[in-house]
């Protein structure tokens, strides 16, 4: 990123602060069965529904609370660890369904628009307050729904930038695979040096060489979206913006602002 992006990133926590008092910025409500409860997360916390085999038949459901972070602890054995992740973050939450294809149904449904149903080791970042995650397994419904407040605008004239991609900043595998599809063009891919170069300004570092950029960025996106290449010289970044493509991973606002800031 550029040499401004920590100062960006001060404005928006300042606004942040402003706008919600200090307060948390994520409130969840949450149902599984006959229990339900609620759950209040500052920027860094997560709401995560796991699978904790050693709880008592009597009390398949248990939540606990930790470093700023709520864990949903349900007794089946078909669900993944974790099988779901909200993350609060300054801007919008991002979810991350980790739940395998094992038959469980994973939906999300917004206040507003259309059901989406995430791939497993997907993230997509929530842009409605009100949105409802739901994950059906054979004994059990669980409904998580996520509640926050929209960061204010910034004056016209007040010289700082609504950065609107906060929420790719914590994980390079979705960080670069964004870069990917933003900068590729419609009917091909970006260039693997051209996206090793946006990936490198985007953090503001030096730029790797191509074996420690394949090794620890591009590899990790792929097993991430659980992506195996048929081989070992194949082009990572066809299979990865091909996958983030077919399942609309990053919204069109944020691929627009990945451009802008990019000087794309």
């Amino acid at each position: 990123m550029t040499s401004s992006s920590e100062s960006e990133r001060a404005h928006v926590e300042a606004r942040r602060n402003t706008f919600h008092g200090g307060g948390p910025v994520l409130r969840i409500t949450w149902s599984a069965g006959t229990r339900s409860g609620t759950a209040s997360l500052d920027p860094g916390g997560t709401f995560v529904v796991v699978r904790r085999m050693n709880l008592p038949e009597a009390e398949p459901v248990q939540t606990v609370e930790t470093d700023g972070s709520t864990f949903l602890m349900l007794r089946l054995p078909y669900v993944s660890d974790p099988a779901l992740v909200v993350r609060a973050t300054a801007g919008q939450p991002v979810v991350h369904r980790g739940q395998r294809a094992n038959g469980a149904v994973v939906e999300l449904t917004p206040p507003h628009g259309d059901v989406t149903s995430p791939a497993p080791g997907q993230s997509i970042s929530l842009t409605e307050s009100g949105t409802r995650i739901d994950l059906r397994y054979p004994d059990l419904q669980v409904c998580v729904t996520a509640h926050f407040d929209r960061l204010p605008s910034p004056r016209a004239d007040s010289g700082t930038v609504q950065l609107g991609v906060d929420s790719l900043q914590h994980d390079d595998s979705w960080l670069v695979a964004a870069i990917a599809v933003a900068l590729s063009p419609d009917h091909g891919v970006v260039s693997h040096g051209r996206l090793k170069a946006a990936f490198a300004q985007w953090r503001g570092v030096d730029e790797p060489s191509d074996g420690t950029f394949d090794r620890n960025v591009l590899r990790p996106a792929l097993e991430a979206r659980t992506l195996e290449l048929p081989g070992a010289r194949l082009n990572k970044i066809v299979y990865l913006v091909e996958r983030c493509r077919r399942t609309a991973e990053f919204p069109e606002h944020v691929l627009e602002e990945l451009r802008r800031q990019l000087g794309d």
